[in-house]
C-alpha cells in the first residue's frame, strides 16, 4: 500500500509539473475536443465536409483515447510476470533503455512546451517501466541488487539536468536526436532476441500489439498537430520498430504452440 502511495503521488507530480508547464500555448477549446474555431465549423454551422477541422477534432480525440488506454497499456505484460514468476524472453537492455526513451520525451516535450497532450502517455508508460525493471531485480536470479542500484543510479543522474532547469536549449535540440538512437536501442536487443531464440519468451502480445497501436495513432496526431520534423521521424521510426515486435509475435506463435504440444 505504502508502495502504491508513493507511486500515486510521483505519477501525480509529474503529470502536474509537465500540465503546468505546457498549457501556456494550449489553443482553447470545447469538449475538449473542439477548437472554438472547428467547433463553430462543424456544430453550429454543421459543416461536416470541413477536413481541416475534421482531422484536427480527430486528432484531439486520439489522443485522450491514448492517455486513457496508456495507464494500463503494460498491465498485461506486468501481469504475466507476476503470473508466471520469471522474466522469461524479455531484454533487460531494451526495457532499461525505453526508461530514457519516455523520460528524455517527457522532457524534451516540456522543454518546448508543447501541448501536453501530444506526450502525457509517456508518464504512464514510463511509471510501469519502472514497475518491470523492479520486477527483473525480484525474478532474475542474476541480476545482483548492486547492478539494481547502478541502473537507478545512472538513469536518475542522466535525467535529472533535464527536468531541474540544468541544461542549456542548445542540449535540448539533441535530445530528440537522443531519443532516436534510444528508441533503436530499446527494441532492437528485444528484436535480435526473439530472432535469434525464435521464440518471444514472456512478452505480452496485447501490450506489444497496444505498443504499436498507440505509436500509430500517436503518428497520426503528431503529423496533424505538430511541424517538428524530427519529432514526426521519431514517432514514425517508433511505428516501424513496434510493428516489426508484432510481426515477430505472430510469426513465431505457432513455434510456441508446437513447443508447449
Amino acid at each position: 500500500m505504502r508502495y502504491l502511495t508513493i507511486l500515486f503521488i510521483l505519477y501525480t507530480s509529474l503529470f502536474c509539473t509537465c500540465y503546468a508547464k505546457s498549457t501556456e500555448n494550449d489553443e482553447k477549446t470545447v469538449f475538449f475536443v473542439f477548437s472554438e474555431e472547428c467547433f463553430d465549423k462543424l456544430v453550429i454551422q454543421k459543416d461536416f465536409l470541413h477536413i481541416s477541422c475534421i482531422k484536427k477534432t480527430l486528432s484531439e480525440i486520439i489522443s485522450y483515447t491514448i492517455i486513457v488506454l496508456s495507464v494500463i497499456l503494460k498491465a498485461p505484460q506486468i501481469y504475466k510476470i507476476i503470473q508466471k514468476s520469471k522474466v522469461t524472453g524479455l531484454s533487460f537492455d531494451s526495457i532499461f533503455f525505453e526508461l530514457f526513451v519516455y523520460s528524455f520525451s517527457i522532457a524534451y516535450n516540456v522543454h518546448k512546451q508543447n501541448p501536453w497532450k501530444l506526450y502525457a502517455e509517456n508518464i504512464a508508460i514510463l511509471i510501469q517501466t519502472i514497475i518491470i525493471v523492479a520486477l527483473f531485480k525480484i525474478y532474475e536470479k542474476s541480476f545482483t541488487l548492486r547492478q539494481f542500484y547502478v541502473r537507478t543510479a545512472i538513469f536518475i543522474g542522466v535525467n535529472f539536468p533535464f527536468f531541474t532547469g540544468m541544461i542549456p536549449n542548445s542540449i535540448f535540440n539533441l535530445a530528440i536526436i537522443i531519443n532516436i538512437c534510444l528508441i533503436m536501442f530499446a527494441r532492437l536487443p528485444q528484436i535480435w532476441s526473439n530472432f535469434r531464440n525464435k521464440d518471444t519468451g514472456q512478452l505480452a502480445f496485447i501490450t506489444i500489439f497496444l505498443q504499436f497501436a498507440g505509436a500509430a495513432a500517436r503518428c497520426f496526431t503528431i503529423l496533424v498537430s505538430s511541424t517538428d520534423g524530427m519529432l514526426i521521424l521519431l514517432n514514425v521510426i517508433s511505428v516501424a520498430l513496434n510493428f516489426t515486435l508484432v510481426f515477430q509475435m505472430l510469426t513465431y506463435w505457432n513455434s510456441k504452440k508446437g513447443k508447449k504440444d
